[in-house]
């Protein structure tokens, strides 16, 4: 895929020359930080621009994977993939909860993970354009997902509601609201 720009977070100099190099073979444009911190410096502090993550769990001393990837999507949403030697299910779980578009094993071959980069792509493409639909109605919306918790809620329903999306997503609305708001969002 020409033309995507990956920011490749790896503690390890030697593994990241090798995963560097056989991206470049796949025509990406690889930038290597080896911390989470110069990760979040790059994204957050000096505004560079990338396509896609390829995200380490361990980083050495300092934040790690999971820490690092929090931090950057509290600043701005782009896809994140783990690429990670662990496959604990504990772990797996909690990159879960962070970002879902991909976790790869380091020692899969470069087709699943470019297989993997492509999706998390795609992914994020479609959940782009889902934002940006729902963004532009005029009425008020407001998703939940299967446990009732607010997961969206656009623009003209902050306007039509005097609530902020920031305020409620996350909330459960059976749990979390008052029966007379949960009814006042309805209507």
């Amino acid at each position: 895929m020409k033309g995507i720009k990956i920011l490749l977070v790896e503690d390890e100099a030697v593994t990241a020359m090798v995963e560097q190099k056989q991206l470049q073979n796949y025509n990406y444009t690889i930038e290597h930080v080896l911390t989470g911190e110069e990760a979040v410096e790059r994204i957050c502090r000096d505004k560079s621009s990338y396509d896609c993550i390829l995200m380490d769990i361990d980083l050495g001393n300092g934040i790690d994977g999971t820490e690092t990837a929090r931090q950057i999507l509290a600043y701005k949403e782009i896809p994140i993939v783990f690429l990670s030697s662990h496959t604990e299910p504990e772990i797996v779980k909690k990159t879960e909860r962070i970002s879902s578009y991909g976790y790869v094993v380091k020692d899969s071959s470069i087709t699943v993970l470019d297989a993997s980069i492509k999706m998390a792509l795609k992914l994020f493409e479609s959940k782009e354009f889902y934002h940006n639909t729902l963004s532009s109605i005029q009425d008020g919306v407001w998703v939940t997902d299967k446990d009732d918790k607010m997961i969206y809620f656009n623009p003209s329903m902050e306007h039509i509601s005097g609530v902020t999306a920031e305020d409620v997503i996350g909330l459960n609305v059976i749990t979390d609201f008052p029966p007379e708001t949960t009814e006042h969002f309805i209507k």
